[in-house]
Parts: structure tokens; sequence; C-alpha cells
């Protein structure tokens, strides 16, 4: 029986995987997309989109087939004790790489625009200091912050809206479909790094209140909304940057706000960084949070949060040059395809063809 402080409402439940898709990665996506999309950019992002909703569908069968049951017992009645502990330890592994990623890449980000000085050991233990404080509580109380921080993401949205004042060329896009259809699907496969987060629905699922209808609009509605963010802030870069530009700017979406100058208020992209703060936050607290759902039991939750915060924050502290950081994204991509992709779908298959020999033996 699960306890109702941990279980939240479908309203909380989309903010919740909103926060937890959203994070350091929409910063540098226009750059990364454009390496291969070029303007056509904004297409990959809606056909990752599109992969994600498929995903999701996947998902949802076979969260139905199992509703009062953790995904991490889910791997195992399917595939067995011994092997979906081993299935369990590797989806341990992709939440604690996930995280650590997105820690370096934001304790990156922070040191280079807002505290140049602070040494970045400094940075990530004030960060997952953070995280640690409010993963320890209940999940209601995790997503109620979530469905708090996500009010943020409606005043950067008409933060942007003043950068239309900014010279624009909608020629950059055009001719549309001209990178071909292999170019955009490459992008595409390079959005998804940035889009991940909507795992978190196969940990979550138990604990949503009265998910007999209504969760798959849920987490649909969440997911084409983080898909807008992400086109609406690339069709932004694409339209605002010269091709040379794109392939110079690592973070193209603040040097968009960077432009920007008013009398009363300059600098708005130290503003937009600030704010942005809190949504990258939520992203290691919701990794943080996968990580010990997917491996621990009740009784030991709040001490493996504390192991699992170590070793994310050890991670995130480790040397590594742009090279290295690069080959670490690219690795857990390649988890992300086994782990978020794959096994779900393989689970699903095997639960399908165990349920079907079952009848047959029982007629």
């Amino acid at each position: 029986m699960i306890p109702n402080t941990n279980t939240i409402s479908k309203f909380q439940f989309f903010f919740f995987i909103v926060q937890s898709q959203l994070g350091i990665g929409l910063l540098s996506l226009p750059n990364v997309v454009y390496s291969t999309s070029k303007g056509d950019g904004w297409i990959s992002t809606l056909f990752a989109g599109v992969v994600v909703q498929i995903t999701l569908t996947f998902y949802w069968f076979l969260m139905k087939r199992y509703p009062d049951l953790g995904y991490a017992e889910i791997t195992q009645k399917v595939l067995g004790r011994y092997l979906g502990k081993f299935c369990n330890l590797f989806i341990f592994l992709f939440f604690i790489l996930t995280g650590s990623l997105a820690l370096k890449l934001f304790i990156i980000c922070i040191n280079l625009w807002l505290l140049p000085l602070t040494p970045m050991w400094i940075l990530s233990l004030i960060i997952i200091l953070s995280s640690i404080y409010l993963t320890v509580s209940d999940l209601r109380i995790i997503a109620r912050f979530f469905v708090l921080a996500s009010f943020l993401i409606i005043l950067l949205f008409f933060l942007s809206l003043l950068t239309f004042n900014l010279p624009q060329e909608f020629q950059y896009i055009l001719p549309i479909g001209s990178s071909g259809v292999k170019n955009i699907l490459l992008g595409s496969n390079k959005s998804l790094i940035s889009m991940l987060g909507f795992e978190g629905f196969l940990i979550v699922f138990p604990f949503i209140l009265n998910k007999e209808k209504g969760v798959f609009k849920t987490i649909s509605l969440a997911n084409w909304t983080v898909t807008f963010i992400n086109t609406y802030f690339l069709f932004l870069c694409l339209i605002s940057f010269s091709p040379l530009q794109l392939k110079k700017l690592k973070d193209p979406v603040l040097f968009l706000f960077e432009a920007l100058s008013y009398e009363m208020v300059d600098r708005l992209d130290l503003i937009f960084v600030s704010i942005w703060i809190v949504p990258m936050t939520t992203s290691v607290i919701a990794y943080l949070y996968f990580s010990v759902k997917s491996i621990a039991k009740t009784k030991s939750y709040k001490k493996m949060v504390w192991i699992n915060a170590t070793l994310i924050y050890f991670i995130s502290i480790f040397p590594m040059d742009e090279m290295k950081i690069n080959l670490f994204s690219k690795y857990v991509t390649y988890l992300s395809y086994a782990v978020v992709f794959a096994l779900p779908v393989i689970l699903l298959g095997l639960s399908i063809l165990i349920n079907k020999l079952e009848m047959s033996e029982n007629t």
C-alpha cells in the first residue's frame, strides 16, 4: 500500500515530467542540432517529440499491465529475479550518470556566466545539497515544488518575446527540408538527449492518484509542452543568428538575451540564467529521485538519497575537458537507447507473450 504522502495528482504529475525534461540541454540545443540539421533543426525537435510520444505509448501499455508495481518490480516479474536485478542495476547506472551529466553541465554554465571565480566543487556542493534537501522529502512535496518552479517558465517565455525586437532573418531556415531527411533524423537523435526525463513516467506511475483515466493524456500534454518549448527557442536562435554564429556559440539561447539592452534593465542573459537555475536544479533532483526509486527499498530511501547524491557529486567534479564531456554525453546517449527506449519495449513484448502462454496453459 502506497502512503498518501507519496501520491501525487495528475496536475502535479504534469509539472513533474515537464520539470524533469527541461534543464541545461535547452541552452545548447540550437548549437547541437544545427551541426547536422542546419535550418531544419526545428523539424528535428518536432520529430524527436514524435519519437518520445511513441515511446510513451509503449510505457503506458506496459504500466497498465502492472498498475500497482514499481518499475524495478516489473523488471523482476517479467525477466526473473536475477536478470531483473541486473537490468535494474543498468537503470540505476543510467540515472546516476544522467544526473551527473546534468549537474556537470549546470556548474560549467554557472561558472562561465555568473560565478567565474567560484570553484566548481563549491558550486556542485551547493546544488547537490539543495537537491538532497528536497529529495529526502516525500514525492508530494517534490511535486509541489516542481509546480511552483514551473511558473518561472512562463516568465521566461514572456521574456523571450523581447527578442523579436532584434534583427531576424527568416531566410536562414529556407528552403524548408533542404538539409535532407537523413540530417533531420540525425538532428532528432541529438535533440533526444535534451528531452530525457520523460522516462520518469515509469518510476512515478504507481504513485499517481486515480490513474485509471487521464494519465496518458497528461503525459502526452507534458511531452508536447516540452517539445514546443524546445522548438520555440531553437526557432528563435535559427532566425536570429547566422549559420557561422550558430556553429561557434555553445549556448545560443543565452547569447540571444545578451543582445538585449534597456535603460533600466541590462544583461538580460544573466537574468535568464539566474531564473533558469531552478529548472536546471529540478532536473538534478528528478534524476536523484529516479536513481533511488530504481533500486532502493522504502526503509533505506533516505540513506540511498545521500549515497546516490555523493556518487553524482563526485562524478560531476571529476576534471573533464570539452572532449571528455562530449564523450561522456555520447555514452549517456547510448545508454539511454538501451534503458529508455529498448528495455521497456522488450518488457512489454515479453509480458504479452507470457500472458498468452499462461492463457494457453489454462485452456
